[in-house]
């Protein structure tokens, strides 16, 4: 409408630094979205800590800045010439079908299982986090406990932290498995087809993927332990297992792969050395999250406590930079 008109239309769209909160890669993400740059045009704003990585080295600034020049000459020229338009509206209609499932899939969990706010808050370092001044913003919207007033960024910073990255992936697999039990028996031949036609499908799942991959549930199970009552720790943990497991299944499915990330062998390798630099400071976390938790109740103020936190704060600053997150 706007061309027609000749007027210029700027969109804006608030991604995330975090796949978490609608993040990933931007020259992908920018091809996913055949709007993302009309007229061949794009404004960007992008968090500090991204900035850092992305322009602080003039050879990796350099090559985001060609990303994004190819991605926005890509999303305004070439996209709709490697859609078949016709395929779209089908398509989107699978997708908002996804969107349902996986979003009831999700919430069962989050707000309608009892003792998950207790499961949250012992099974990550949120109440660290909360203690740790790194955000231009307070934590909490209106300072209850309640999880719907926490702000996206520490809930994402906090999953991250303790290797569960749950809010990128839970509810995927579940909508992929129902998906195609309701439109059997070509249900994953639609999937396929979807990932291998339209490049926001396929951005969707990649995205999941480098999630899942990033994920460490032996080192999520040793945050879950440190939940009280220990049933409700296994008993949560368990459901997280599975529905992970499922979504491995299902992403490898649509995408046709052996194992995740085979076809992005840089990053798989990335991760693979990272992960050994990052563990140790996971296991010093959780080993000393629960003295300094029991500390705060006490209400110590000793030297040593001091000394503990600064411990905790080294280790949660540490795990993002080598998660590359900070939520």
């Amino acid at each position: 409408m706007a061309q027609e008109y000749g007027i210029r239309l700027s969109l804006f769209h608030g991604k995330g630094g975090t796949i978490d909160r609608g993040g990933g890669q931007s020259h992908r993400s920018i091809q996913a979205q055949p709007f993302a740059a009309p007229g061949g045009r794009l404004r960007i704003t992008e968090q500090g800590e991204v900035v850092s990585l992305k322009y602080s080295n003039p050879a990796i600034a350099e090559r985001n800045i060609e990303q994004l020049v190819t991605s926005v000459l890509d999303a305004h020229l070439l996209h709709f010439r490697r859609i078949e338009a016709r395929k779209i509206p089908a398509w989107e209609g699978y997708a908002t079908e996804l969107a349902a499932s996986s979003r009831d899939f999700y919430r069962q969990l989050v707000y309608e299982t009892p003792g998950f706010a207790a499961y949250f808050r012992q099974a990550t370092p949120i109440d660290l986090i909360e203690h740790i001044r790194l955000g231009s913003r307070p934590s909490r919207r209106l300072g209850a406990r309640d999880l719907r007033d926490l702000r996206a960024i520490p809930w994402v910073f906090a999953w991250t932290q303790s290797r569960h990255l749950l809010p990128a992936w839970f509810g995927l697999g579940h909508a992929l498995e129902k998906f195609q039990l309701d439109h059997a028996p070509h249900g994953r031949d639609l999937l396929r087809s979807m990932y291998r036609g339209w490049p926001f499908f396929t951005n969707l799942i990649n995205n999941a993927e480098l999630s899942l991959a990033k994920t460490d549930l032996y080192i999520a199970s040793l945050y879950a332990a440190l939940v009280r009552p220990r049933r409700l720790g296994r008993t949560i943990f368990r459901r997280v297992e599975e529905e992970y497991q499922r979504s491995v299944r299902g992403v490898l499915e649509v995408s046709g792969s052996s194992k995740l990330l085979a076809s992005q062998p840089v990053l798989a390798e990335s991760i693979r050395l990272r992960n050994p630099y990052v563990d140790p400071l996971n296991f010093l976390q959780t080993r000393f999250l629960e003295r300094w938790r029991h500390g705060q109740r006490q209400n110590q103020s000793r030297p040593r406590e001091a000394a503990l936190f600064h411990l905790l704060q080294i280790t949660v600053g540490g795990i993002a930079f080598g998660m590359k997150s900070t939520g």
